[in-house]
C-alpha cells in the first residue's frame, strides 16, 4: 500500500511539474502578445501622426512596415496566423488603417486573456497536484508507522514462542534426564 502510496506521489509531482512548465510556456506567449500589442498602439500613433503634414510620411511608413513584420512574425510564432496586421500604408485612408489595427489589438488582447485564464486554470491544477501529494504523503507515513509497529509485535511474538519453546525444551531435556538417573 506504501509503495502505491509513493508512486501516486510521484505521479502528482509529474503532473505538478508539466502544469508549471506549461504556465511558464503560456507566460511567455503572454510577454511576446503584450510586446505586439505594445507595436499595435505605436502603429495607431502612426497613423495618426500620417494625417498630419509636418510628419514624414516615408520615415512614418517605414516605421509601418517594420512595426507590421514584427507583429507578423510574434503573431506567426506565438499564434500560429500569418497575418494578423495587414500592410499599413500611410497614403491611405486613416480609417481603414486604424480599422485594421483595432482588429488586431482586439485579437491580441482576446489571445492574452485566453493565455491568462489558462494559466489560472493550470495553477489550480497544481494546487490540486500538491494536495494531492501531501494528503498521500501523510498517509503513506501512517501506513509506514503501522507497519513497522506492527513488525516490531510480531518480532516480539515470534521471540516470546521462542523463550517459551526454550523453556519447554529446557523442561523436557531435564525432565529426561531424570528418568535417565533414575535408571542409572
Amino acid at each position: 500500500m506504501a509503495n502505491r502510496l509513493s508512486q501516486s506521489i510521484s505521479e502528482a509531482d509529474f503532473r505538478s511539474q508539466g502544469a508549471s512548465d506549461q504556465i511558464n510556456l503560456k507566460n511567455t506567449s503572454e510577454v511576446y502578445l503584450e510586446g505586439a500589442t505594445s507595436d499595435v498602439l505605436r502603429a495607431q500613433e502612426l497613423v495618426v501622426q500620417s494625417t498630419n503634414p509636418l510628419y514624414d510620411s516615408s520615415t512614418l511608413q517605414s516605421e509601418l512596415d517594420s512595426i507590421v513584420d514584427s507583429v507578423n512574425q510574434t503573431a506567426q510564432q506565438v499564434l500560429g496566423t500569418d497575418t494578423l496586421l495587414p500592410t499599413l500604408n500611410v497614403s491611405a485612408a486613416p480609417a481603414d488603417n486604424l480599422k485594421a489595427i483595432e482588429s488586431a489589438a482586439q485579437h491580441l488582447g482576446s489571445a492574452i486573456s485566453q493565455f491568462g485564464a489558462e494559466s489560472n486554470g493550470l495553477s489550480s491544477q497544481i494546487n490540486t497536484y500538491q494536495i494531492q501529494i501531501e494528503n498521500s504523503s501523510a498517509a503513506r507515513s501512517r501506513i509506514e508507522d503501522t507497519d513497522f509497529a506492527q513488525s516490531t509485535t510480531e518480532l516480539a511474538q515470534i521471540r516470546t514462542q521462542r523463550e517459551t519453546l526454550i523453556e519447554l525444551q529446557k523442561d523436557e531435556d531435564e525432565r529426561k534426564g531424570r528418568v535417565v538417573n533414575q535408571f542409572i
